[in-house]
């Protein structure tokens, strides 16, 4: 693999320019509100953004504009970038080649773990998923993308995807420094009488994304007897607004097999709401417009569930309407990414 890199406009020898680097993904963050507003076009991500929505049908232009709009926002704001940046010391020696392999569940969900790659000095190669394809050339220009991790010889590895991938990773590069992201939820607690507003918040913490992503809510402990139907209604307001036919196409599947299975479950008539008792949610199968929710009778019970699951909880929501909002220091997983490279190169 050729390894050829022109990041932040300076050769691959020279050190990350901290200022250099605000401010060109700042302005890269000022490019995307104003194409995301309608005042400048940009051809590249038109066209990616239609390509996208070819190649997968959950990637819808709507959800890709949320996704677009959350990393302009969370990622390239300049005062945020600026703090982010200087709380780490200066790149130690010359910097290595961190492999990134990206996850297809959202639209350029591998973009904070690039920016971080970058940030530490750190020259990515990006193995990019088969269902997103085409949004992270256009917004890393520079960076190397390939399609396979074939003939890889990388000084650190970063991956996603489900546990199958963590397995992968680990058995073929097991002298390589990883930060392996394997499957999480994330979980809702309710404490009873939330407001409107409030679940109409869960519902897209809930439901935005087709509900695939780490930080989506897909667990919900709820107080004993709690009425689901006030929730089941946001869902649904916002299932027919934003999610559309592949929403709809998965519920009639899902629902035809949960019958029969003769399982029992409460549904919006896009969302099903599936009640599981225990601790855990090992060797069940989420599926797509699905959520589980469990009862609890004291709030040690929501101590003990999140006890049981730590190595499994992504985010636990208990402000709605923030899950797919993320920010510069609000990892994946809780591990500092740009920390995690930095001290390798010690």
């Amino acid at each position: 693999m050729s390894l050829k890199f022109f990041i932040f406009g300076l050769s691959t020898d020279a050190k990350m320019d901290k200022d250099l680097f605000i401010k060109r993904y700042s302005e890269l963050g000022r490019r995307l509100v104003r194409w995301l507003d309608g005042v400048e076009k940009w051809p590249e991500l038109d066209e990616a953004v239609e390509k996208e929505a070819q190649d997968n049908l959950l990637f819808t232009p709507y959800m890709q504009r949320r996704a677009l709009e959350a990393i302009a926002v969370g990622f390239l704001n300049e005062d945020g970038l600026g703090r982010w940046v200087e709380k780490y010391p200066k790149a130690g020696k010359s910097p290595g080649v961190c492999g990134v392999v990206a996850a297809g569940n959202i639209p350029a969900v591998a973009f904070q773990d690039i920016l971080s790659v970058l940030a530490a000095g750190w020259r990515p190669v990006v193995k990019l998923s088969s269902k997103d394809r085409y949004l992270l050339p256009v917004l890393f220009p520079d960076v190397e993308f390939c399609g396979s991790v074939s003939g890889w010889h990388a000084d650190a590895l970063i991956t996603m995807g489900g546990d199958a991938a963590a397995e992968y990773f680990r058995k073929n590069f097991p002298e390589v420094p990883k930060l392996i992201r394997a499957s999480r939820f994330s979980l809702a607690v309710l404490e009873g009488g939330e407001s409107g507003a409030a679940l109409d918040a869960l519902a897209e913490d809930m439901l935005l994304y087709y509900g695939l992503g780490c930080r989506s809510v897909t667990w919900l402990l709820v107080p004993e007897g709690y009425e689901m139907r006030p929730l089941m209604t946001a869902a649904e307001d916002f299932a027919v607004r934003c999610l559309g036919r592949p929403a709809a196409d998965n519920h009639r599947r899902n629902k035809a097999v949960l019958t029969l299975a003769g399982e029992t479950f409460l549904d919006s008539g896009t969302v099903i709401f599936k009640h599981l008792d225990g601790d855990s949610p090992y060797g069940q199968s989420l599926q797509v417009g699905e959520v589980w929710y469990s009862e609890y009778r004291r709030h040690a019970d929501v101590d003990k569930f999140i006890r049981a699951n730590e190595n499994k909880i992504q985010k636990i929501i208990r402000n709605f309407g923030y899950a797919q909002r993320p920010v510069l220091d609000d990892w994946p997983d809780g591990v500092d990414t740009v920390a995690f490279l930095r001290n390798l190169d010690k």
